[in-house]
């Protein structure tokens, strides 16, 4: 479901398309990131510089995994000194969301965990530790620091450039991901498995298809 009365408090662009689930977004107008508190829009910075390149998905791209159909509409860039990743926050018609992560080759589609809830820890883990959760064991094979150099479109919460958090990858034994995201005051895990970019169906917004 959409919002249709939302405008810039910048640049007086008014939001046809914005969804009521949405906390954080951009103006393409004038580049102004804005955060939605209630019925109060607060300017928090700029939107930052996303180069662009081609890439498996953009945004207003549907995307169907597993018989799953969702609609790209946010995307962040991390970097975490070794290069960067790319984030793609997308809805399917119901409004639930995932985040779908591509880093070169990589792709994993991921659901957040509410609230609290994952695993019994807040303080970030090493590579190579274990993190057991609901019976399985996943080891860590990633963990580093990233910040967020670039956002466009929605967000259900603040993705804001400059931000920076700890981030672990944990692998369980049958491909699935258990990720980690730590920052000061506060955690959040996510659960996923890993996809053969092939294996998934890209319908372009602007006409034609993927994979």
């Amino acid at each position: 479901m959409n919002d249709t009365h939302v405008t810039c408090p910048n640049c007086g662009y008014g939001f046809e398309n914005l969804r009521k689930s949405t906390r954080m977004f951009d103006c393409p107008s004038c580049d102004t990131t804005l955060f939605r508190e209630a019925d109060a829009i607060a300017q928090i910075g700029r939107n930052g510089e996303m180069h662009d390149y081609p890439m498996l998905l953009s945004l207003n791209d549907t995307v169907t995994s597993e018989g799953s159909k969702y609609t790209v509409v946010g995307h962040a860039r991390y970097d975490y000194g070794r290069g960067t990743w790319d984030e793609m926050y997308a809805e399917n018609a119901q409004g639930q969301g995932v985040w779908i992560s591509i880093d070169e080759g990589d792709v994993v589609v991921q659901h957040p965990y509410d609230g609290n809830a994952g695993p019994r820890r807040s303080d970030p883990a090493a590579i190579g530790e274990r993190i057991s959760y609901q019976g399985r064991d996943y080891i860590v094979t990633e963990a580093d620091t990233a910040t967020c150099i670039a956002v466009r479109g929605q967000f259900p919460e603040l993705v804001q450039v400059g931000d920076g958090h700890y981030f672990l990858n944990a692998s369980g034994p049958s491909g699935q991901l258990l990720s980690g995201e730590f920052w000061e005051g506060g955690h959040k895990w996510y659960e996923g498995v890993w996809k053969d970019p092939f294996s998934l169906k890209v319908d372009r917004a602007h006409g034609g298809s993927g994979r």
